[in-house]
């Protein structure tokens, strides 16, 4: 009777050690069982504040808390066209702790710039928006759209200066691309974020910019600024008026994605986590609206389609670099 006991005991014991296995096992392939988060996470942005980046981080960071599980706390690290941040992004500690909202710049700084990372020391995430650049200027500019400013621009060669976010960013490129399609000479003059740039042109110190609709929305509302020319192969339902490039003879098709990555060695398993909270986050009415009254266009793609975009951007960057 005794031994008939003690093997019923030890088959229990046995039996309850494989559903505990089991248990053990299925947390840890579910990312929802994962330890994670459990301290507040950190989003460097390498860009200054209230410019289209800060924008795009802080609005998703509004929404983060009840989906996430913890806050998002967003940390301004500009200086060096975004350098200075994503060093700090790509050397922090891959625990899922510290992310950085990433552009195209981290691919383009590395190409020109001597930094210490790569586009490849970022694991992507999630990509939340791609918007196309306007060329804009200030009130008190002598051209009233396009034409009278290509005008002026051939007739006084050199003397009309576009600011752009970074040296060697889209906005610096499609500034350069403007110039060489339309037989123009213009100064590209580079500031570290947009918001810079667009309080020059606002205050008179150089005449045009090259950026998104975000970013200058507040002047064009209060009569500061106006658009005159849309890099886009179709007109914005934001400002429909204003023209394509291609509608004045330009090959100029442009614009800026923005997205949010982890440094490179990140578990895959905090990566999926991530990516499903933020694509919960920006299906929310609410955070759409938000992107929307702040004129910033919202365009999803996953961790994998994300990083078929960052490659592609890396091809065509070392194609303007020569390499």
């Amino acid at each position: 009777m005794r031994k008939s006991f003690t093997k019923v005991i030890s088959f229990m014991v046995m039996a309850l050690l494989v559903v505990l296995a089991g248990c053990s096992n299925d947390k840890a392939g579910n990312k929802d069982g994962l330890d994670y988060p459990t301290k507040p996470i950190k989003i460097i942005n390498p860009f200054s504040a209230g410019g289209p980046a800060d924008n795009t981080s802080r609005i998703l960071a509004n929404h983060a808390k009840d989906i996430v599980g913890k806050s998002l706390v967003i940390e301004n690290r500009d200086g060096g066209g975004g350098s200075i941040g994503q060093t700090a992004g790509a050397n922090a500690k891959p625990d899922g702790y510290t992310l950085t909202l990433i552009t195209s710049s981290i691919v383009s700084n590395p190409i020109f710039n001597n930094v210490s990372y790569t586009h490849e020391d970022f694991v992507p995430i999630i990509m939340t928006v791609n918007d196309p650049f306007f060329l804009v200027v200030g009130k008190d500019a002598p051209y009233d759209d396009a034409e009278s400013f290509l005008k002026y621009a051939k007739e006084n060669p050199g003397k009309i200066s576009v600011g752009v976010s970074g040296a060697q960013t889209v906005p610096a490129f499609t500034s350069k691309e403007l110039a060489e399609v339309a037989g123009i000479d213009i100064t590209t003059v580079p500031f570290d974020g947009e918001a810079l740039a667009v309080a020059a042109v606002a205050g008179g110190h150089i005449d045009a910019l090259i950026g998104n609709y975000s970013g200058f929305e507040s002047q064009l509302k209060s009569g500061a600024m106006k658009a005159i020319l849309l890099f886009d192969s179709e007109k914005s339902d934001l400002i429909p008026d204003v023209p394509t490039a291609s509608e004045h003879g330009l090959d100029v098709v442009s614009g800026s994605w923005r997205g949010f990555a982890a440094p490179k060695g990140t578990d895959p398993e905090i990566i999926e986590f991530l990516q499903e909270k933020f694509k919960e986050i920006i299906e929310q009415e609410e955070y759409q609206e938000q992107m929307t009254n702040s004129g910033i266009n919202i365009t999803y793609k996953n961790a994998e389609e994300f990083k078929a975009i960052i490659e592609d951007t890396y091809n065509k960057y070392m194609k303007f670099a020569g390499k």
